[in-house]
């Protein structure tokens, strides 16, 4: 599968606009039962409601070390830094559910690049 990239400068919106429809479909028939249809760029951020902003992401994966990493991101927005990202996701033949995360971020000059398995926590080893 080509692998789709999310990039850019964020911002805080207060009013956030999600398309659940969308969010419902995210993974198509590779999608889990234990998934979330989550975001690449979150709605928080202002990221775009079409398709191509969202995946299946493990409920835990989505709800913890990349909820935790969205966070991080938005305490800084709020101290007035400027915050970058580049997401780009990676698949496993032609899954459309990646398999993989990859993230780099800049928040005022403090540079980082993550690699997150899209599973949930026991299958990482426990991270």
């Amino acid at each position: 599968m080509t692998n789709p990239q999310s990039f850019g400068t964020l911002k805080i919106v207060n009013k956030q606009v999600r398309s659940k429809l969308a969010q419902a479909q995210a993974g198509g028939a590779d999608r889990r039962p234990t998934d979330d249809g989550g975001h690449y760029i979150a709605a928080r951020f202002d990221g775009p409601t079409d398709a191509f902003n969202h995946f299946a992401q493990d409920a835990n994966f989505n709800r913890g070390e990349y909820r935790r990493l969205e966070d991080q991101w938005a305490r800084a927005k709020r101290a007035g830094r400027n915050v970058t990202v580049r997401i780009l996701p990676s698949y496993d033949g032609a899954s459309k559910r990646p398999s993989k995360i990859n993230i780099w971020f800049n928040i005022n000059g403090y540079r980082r690049s993550l690699a997150i398995p899209n599973e949930p926590e026991e299958k990482r080893g426990g991270k």
